[in-house]
């Protein structure tokens, strides 16, 4: 079955499927550009994604302060043997004083140095009768003094556009006096699992029925992946109920996501049910193992990606396609590959990309990759100890001990920010 772009053209696959890297650029272009802002609570803002770049409203710390509980002094007035008088004190949170020509002014940790001050003894350092202080030795100008804007300059470029906000930069922005901040509206998904074997977990089984895996699985993958997840019980290998189901779907979401009935089988309604419904694809098979029954198009403005049905399969579809158009329409960038030593070696055969689950370990100063199998695109164990998928190009061999490679972690780790 040819597959139909949406202005129309007719985009041939042959038996093979269409090359990994076409096919990731046709998904990709499912999603020219990101969502809608928003505006949101401080508090709702991790996991999502910021709109646009923010700048410092305040320098930090907003004025010098003292670094320590101590005293306050103006090393020009500090003589050997002397004892200066302590004249006033000032703790956080209170406007500074002036300090006292020739006196000492106590001062607690936070507190804004007093006027004519350049400089702060701890209190550990003085020897103190209640009116006066004796200095053993005089600090330098500057000695435990947090000088206005050291931390952060207003002005400054401090959590550029695209960074996926967590916990650092709520701190950050928190002590800018941000009430909210200007994110991208999160995708919204629909998720459908197809087949009449199977049930919900907490069901009973009867002979030939399994429990659905694959929708619980890839629900909880798209909503660490800044998803607004919906989900609808799985529907019967049946042409009008599946029909009907992404109807309903496609109403109110941007992109829906099925598993299984995506191939030619018997079974298989999925694509005859998008096309009934006026919709068109731009992929239709990939060549990639697992996830070779691959398809992504359009059903009226909603996005489209038909996953395989066995769960390693669906994984890696969902890792290598359905997480970048997420990002794209969450205005979050792609997160690069890491780079790891593969620690053993596989037959590969060339004219197809292969998605191997991995353990991404460290040995010494190189990231090494542990092979996680047995192979089988059914299998849910090994997902118990893979972090990742090690990407082998189509164009590639046999794969080697010890040689780099591509991989895809199963963790969000796109990141932005400066720090």
């Amino acid at each position: 079955m040819n597959a139909i772009a949406r202005d129309g053209t007719i985009l041939c696959c042959d038996a093979g499927g269409v090359p990994f890297d076409e096919a990731l650029a046709r998904v990709l272009a499912l999603a020219a550009g990101p969502l809608p802002p928003e505006t949101v609570a401080l508090a709702a803002a991790p996991g999502r994604t910021l709109a646009t770049d923010i700048r410092a409203w305040l320098d930090m710390p907003r004025f010098d302060a003292s670094a320590m509980d101590g005293y306050a002094v103006r090393t020009g007035d500090l003589m050997p043997g002397a004892r200066l008088a302590i004249v006033g004190r000032t703790a956080a949170g209170e406007p500074p004083g002036t300090l006292a020509f020739g006196g000492a002014h106590r001062i607690l940790t936070g507190a804004p140095l007093p006027a004519g001050a350049d400089a702060v003894i701890a209190q550990e350092n003085v020897a103190c009768d209640g009116a006066t202080i004796g200095i053993a030795a005089a600090p330098l100008p500057g000695a435990n003094i947090r000088r206005r804007g050291e931390d952060i300059a207003g002005g400054q470029a401090l959590i550029a556009a695209g960074t996926r906000l967590d916990w650092r930069h709520v701190a950050v922005l928190a002590g800018q006096g941000f009430p909210a901040v200007p994110v991208r509206r999160r995708p919204r998904v629909a998720l459908l699992s197809t087949g009449r074997e199977l049930r919900e977990a907490g069901g009973r089984l009867s002979p030939g029925e399994i429990h659905d895996s694959n929708l619980p699985m890839l629900a909880a993958l798209f909503a660490g992946w800044d998803a607004e997840v919906r989900t609808r019980p799985a529907v019967a290998d049946d042409a009008a109920a599946i029909s009907a189901a992404l109807a309903e779907m496609a109403a109110n979401v941007d992109l829906i996501v099925t598993t299984a009935g995506i191939s030619v089988g018997d079974e298989d309604h999925v694509r005859d049910a998008l096309s009934g419904l006026g919709g068109n694809l731009a992929v239709v098979k990939v060549a990639m193992k697992p996830g070779k029954p691959l398809a992504a198009g359009w059903l009226g403005d909603c996005r489209f990606i038909g996953l395989p049905g066995n769960p390693l399969a669906a994984l890696a579809g969902a890792v290598a396609f359905v997480r970048p158009v997420l990002g794209r329409l969450s205005g979050s960038a792609m997160a690069e590959p890491l780079r790891a030593r593969a620690s053993f070696a596989m037959a590969h055969r060339p004219g197809r990309t292969e998605f191997v689950p991995v353990r991404v370990g460290q040995h010494e100063a190189c990231v090494w990759v542990d092979r996680i199998g047995p192979d089988g695109s059914g299998r849910l164990s090994p997902l118990l100890r893979a972090s990742g998928f090690a990407c082998v190009p189509e164009w590639h061999g046999d794969v080697r001990w010890g040689e780099m490679l591509d991989v895809a972690t199963f963790a969000n780790v796109t990141d932005n920010s400066d720090g």
